[in-house]
C-alpha cells in the first residue's frame, strides 16, 4: 500500500481529479402506456405526448416524425442515413434532437432533412462518422454536441445568426486549427466550447468575448499567444493539459487575468511556474518538468491585501518537493488548503529521473489506484459502504470497465465489444454490460457479486443454453434483470426471488416454463414484447406467481386470444400488435384495477367486443386503434383516454355511448359528469361535425380528433 504521507496527502486534495469525471446526458424511455401521436416504432408517455423515445430500437432509419413532437430520441440505434421527409411535420417546432452513436454518414444526410429544422434548442450528433460538422439554421440553437466523431471541417460563418448558442461540444475528432478559423465567430452568448482530443496546435481563434469554459485537451498546441486571455474577458476556466506546452510558448504575463478561477496546464513540458493572477484559485502543473518553486509566480509583493486566492495547487510528477517553497510562501498562498508536491519516487518506476509521465514506464494500475482514491477519500463520509469496502472496489475496477467515483456501486461495462464477462468486483449494486457481444453467462460470471440490484444485458448474443442453470438465481439482492435484444427462446430460470422488474423485450422466446413465477411475488413489471409468444405459452399455470405484478407487456406477439392467468393487481395491460378477435364477457372480472389498456393492432371486430365490457371503474386510458371496430364501445364513466382510431366507425350516437343518463344531466360541471378528457376518431368513416349529443354527454373533453 501507499506510504502514509502520501495517504495524508490524498486526504488533503479534496477531490482534485474529480473535476475530469463528465456524464452526457441519456434519457430514458418512461413507462405507461404511448400517446396517440406516436410513431409504431417508438414509444411516446401520454404524460410527456410531445417526447418521442425511438432509442435502443436497433433502427437502421429514421422514421417519419409526427405533428406535435417537440423531442425526438433516436440514440443507440444503427441508422446509416436520413432520408428526406421524416422531418417535414416538424420542421418549425422539433426542439430536441438526439441522433447519439449511430452510424451516420455526411453522404448520407439528404439535403432537406436536418437544414429545415428553424426551432431546434438542442442538436446532439455525437458518436457517427461525420466527417464535416452539421449546423441545423435554427436561431434557437442552445446546445451542439458532436463528439466522438471524424470531423476535420467546420464551416465558417454557418453560426452567425445563432443568438442563444451557449455550448458546444467538439471532444473526440479530427479538428485542426486551420480547419476551425472563424468557425466560432456569431454566437454573442457562447458560455462553453471544448474542444479536447483533437488535432489543434494553437488555441481556437475567433471565439466570442461572452466564454467561460474552454476546454483544449489532448491536443498539440504549444503556445498561447501573449494578448489571447485579454481577448475575453470572462472566461474562468480553461485547460490546456496534455499538450506540448514549453516555457517559451508562454509569453511573460499571457496567463495573469483576473477572471481565471482554474487553469490546467498539467502534462506538458514546463519548466517553470508561469505568471498566474492572484484571483486564480486552481492551478493544475502535475507532470511537467519544474524544477523551481518561484514565488514571484503567485505573487508579485505580498501584504495585508495582496496574496494569492489559490486553494488548489498540484505540482506532483515536476523535479521539486515541498522543501524547495521559500519560506514566505505560507503568506503568499495562505490560502491554499492543498499544495501537492508528490514526485515520481512514490511510484514503481523503470526511470525515475524522466520527469514525462508519457515517457516513463509507469505502474499505471498503481497509478490509477492513487488517483481513484484521491476522488475518492473524502466522499468516505457520505458513502453507504465501509472505506474498507470502498477502497477494495475501486482497486477491483475491470480494466474494460469505468467505476466513477461518486457513485462507487455502479460498474460501467457497456459498449465495449466484449465477448466474455470482466471480473465484477465485489461490492457492486449496478452493472452495465449492455451493447456487448456476450453470447453467455457462465456459473462464475457473477460469483463476486452476490449484492448485486440491478443487472442490464440488453443488446448481447444471449441464447438460452447461454445462460448456465442457477447464475440467476443465486444473486438473493437482485431487483433489477435487463435481458431486452438478445437471443433468449425461454425465460431463463430460476431466478432470483427478489426480482421487481424483468425486461426480456424482442427476443425469440415462444414458451414460458412452468412455476418460472412461482415464489416470485416482488416483481411488478414483466415486459415481454416482441417475442414469438402464442396463447398455449401465456397461461394461468405459466404466470403463477406473480402475485404482484402491476404492469405486463405482451404487445408484437403471436396471440390470437386475451391472455389467461393475470393476477388481479394487474394495473396495465399491453397487446398491441397481436392477432386478437374478441375478448371474452367476463375477462375483467377478475381485473378490478385495470387502468391502462392498449389493443392497438389487432383484429377487434364490434362482434368480438360485449356490451359494457370496458364498464370498469378503475380504467383511464383505453387504446383501440387500428382495429376492425364498427361501432364506438361503451365509454366507462371514469374513463379520460378513448383511441378509436383507424377502425371501420361510421357515426357516433350521444346518446348510446353516453355512460349516463341524457335525463340526469344539466348545465352544472360536477363529480357526475362523464371524466374523458381526449378522444381520438381520426382514420373512421366519420364526417365532422361532431355530434351536438355527444358534446353535450362528454363535457370534459379538451381534444376530439376526428
Amino acid at each position: 500500500m501507499f506510504p502514509l504521507r502520501v495517504t495524508v496527502l490524498l486526504i488533503l486534495s479534496n477531490l482534485a481529479l474529480c473535476q475530469y469525471y463528465d456524464y452526457d446526458y441519456q434519457p430514458v424511455s418512461m413507462l405507461g402506456p404511448s400517446g396517440p401521436n406516436c410513431n409504431q416504432e417508438c414509444d411516446c408517455p401520454i404524460n410527456f405526448p410531445s417526447a418521442m423515445y425511438c432509442d435502443n430500437r436497433k433502427l437502421k432509419f429514421v422514421p417519419i416524425v409526427p405533428s406535435g413532437i417537440k423531442y425526438l430520441y433516436l440514440q443507440n440505434n444503427l441508422i446509416e442515413e436520413i432520408k428526406a421527409g421524416v422531418f417535414d411535420n416538424v420542421t418549425d417546432t422539433l426542439r430536441w434532437l438526439v441522433l447519439d452513436h449511430n452510424m451516420i454518414t455526411n453522404a448520407k444526410i439528404e439535403k432537406g432533412t436536418i437544414d429545415k429544422l428553424s426551432a431546434l434548442e438542442k442538436f446532439f450528433f455525437s458518436n457517427n462518422e461525420i466527417t464535416e460538422a452539421i449546423i441545423p439554421p435554427s436561431k434557437s440553437l442552445e446546445e451542439l454536441k458532436m463528439m466522438h466523431n471524424k470531423l476535420s471541417k467546420f464551416p465558417s460563418g454557418r453560426l452567425t445568426d445563432m443568438e442563444n448558442l451557449t455550448s458546444i461540444s467538439l471532444q473526440h475528432n479530427e479538428l485542426t486549427s486551420e480547419s476551425i478559423a472563424d468557425a466560432f465567430k456569431g454566437p454573442k452568448k457562447l458560455l462553453s466550447l471544448d474542444l479536447s482530443h483533437n488535432k489543434l496546435k494553437k488555441l481556437p481563434a475567433g471565439v466570442p468575448t461572452s466564454l467561460e469554459i474552454l476546454y483544449a485537451d489532448y491536443n498539440e498546441i504549444d503556445k498561447i499567444g501573449a494578448g489571447y486571455l485579454k481577448k475575453l474577458p470572462n472566461l474562468r476556466y480553461l485547460r490546456v493539459s496534455h499538450n506540448k506546452l514549453q516555457d517559451s510558448g508562454i509569453p511573460s504575463g499571457a496567463l495573469n487575468v483576473t477572471s481565471l478561477v482554474e487553469l490546467d496546464l498539467s502534462f506538458n513540458k514546463l519548466q517553470s511556474i508561469p505568471e498566474i493572477n492572484e484571483q486564480l484559485e486552481q492551478l493544475y502543473l502535475q507532470a511537467n518538468e519544474i524544477s523551481k518553486f518561484d514565488l514571484a509566480s503567485f505573487c508579485k509583493f505580498t501584504g495585508p491585501l495582496n496574496y494569492s486566492r489559490l486553494k488548489h495547487l498540484r505540482l506532483d510528477a515536476n523535479n521539486i518537493t515541498h522543501s524547495d517553497m521559500p519560506a514566505e510562501s505560507a503568506n503568499c498562498l495562505r490560502q491554499a488548503s492543498d499544495i501537492m508536491f508528490t514526485t515520481l519516487n512514490h511510484f514503481p518506476t523503470k526511470d525515475a529521473t524522466k520527469r514525462n509521465f508519457e515517457e516513463l514506464k509507469v505502474d499505471m494500475a498503481t497509478l490509477q489506484e492513487l488517483f481513484s482514491i484521491l476522488c475518492l477519500i473524502t466522499l468516505v463520509v457520505s458513502q453507504d459502504m465501509p472505506y474498507e469496502e470502498l477502497l477494495a472496489q475501486i482497486q477491483a475496477c475491470p480494466k474494460e470497465c469505468s467505476c466513477p467515483p461518486n457513485f462507487p456501486r455502479a460498474v460501467y461495462c457497456d459498449n465495449k465489444g466484449l465477448k466474455s464477462f470482466p471480473k465484477i468486483p465485489p461490492y457492486t449494486w449496478y452493472l452495465y454490460l449492455q451493447n456487448n457481444l456476450l453470447e453467455t453467462v457462465p456459473t462464475d460470471a457473477l460469483q463476486n457479486a452476490t449484492q448485486l440490484r440491478w443487472l442490464n444485458l440488453n443488446r448481447n448474443k444471449i441464447t438460452s443454453d447461454g445462460v448456465d442453470k442457477g447464475v440467476l438465481g443465486t444473486m438473493k439482492h437482485l431487483a433489477h434483470l435487463y435481458m431486452d435484444d438478445n437471443l433468449l427462446s425461454t425465460i431463463p430460470s430460476p431466478l432470483p426471488v427478489s426480482l421487481e422488474h424483468l425486461r426480456l423485450s424482442r427476443n425469440r422466446i415462444s414458451k414460458i416454463p412452468a412455476g418460472v413465477f412461482v415464489g416470485m411475488d416482488k416483481v411488478n413489471l414483466l415486459d415481454l414484447q416482441g417475442n414469438k409468444l402464442m396463447d398455449d405459452a401465456v397461461t394461468e399455470v405459466s404466470l403463477k406467481g406473480l402475485t404482484n405484478l402491476v404492469q405486463i407487456n405482451l404487445a408484437k406477439n403471436q396471440l390470437s386470444n386475451m391472455p389467461l392467468g393475470l393476477p388481479p393487481t394487474t394495473t396495465q395491460l399491453f397487446l398491441d400488435g397481436n392477432n386478437i378477435e374478441k375478448i371474452p364477457a367476463d375477462y375483467f372480472k377478475g381485473l378490478p384495477k385495470m387502468a391502462f389498456l392498449r389493443l392497438n393492432h389487432n383484429k377487434l371486430g364490434s362482434g368480438g367486443v360485449p356490451k359494457d365490457i370496458f364498464n370498469i371503474s378503475s380504467m383511464l386510458d383505453l387504446q383501440l386503434s387500428h382495429n376492425q371496430l364498427t361501432e364506438v364501445p361503451f365509454i366507462p364513466s371514469g374513463l379520460e383516454h378513448l383511441y378509436l382510431d383507424h377502425n371501420k366507425i361510421a357515426s357516433v350516437n350521444g346518446s348510446s355511448v353516453c355512460p349516463i343518463s341524457f335525463d340526469s344531466l344539466d348545465d352544472s360541471v360536477n363529480e357526475s359528469l362523464p371524466k374523458l378528457r381526449y378522444l381520438r376518431l381520426d382514420g373512421n368513416e366519420i364526417s365532422p361535425p361532431i355530434p351536438r349529443d355527444v358534446v353535450m354527454c362528454f363535457r370534459l373533453l379538451r381534444s376530439i380528433v376526428i
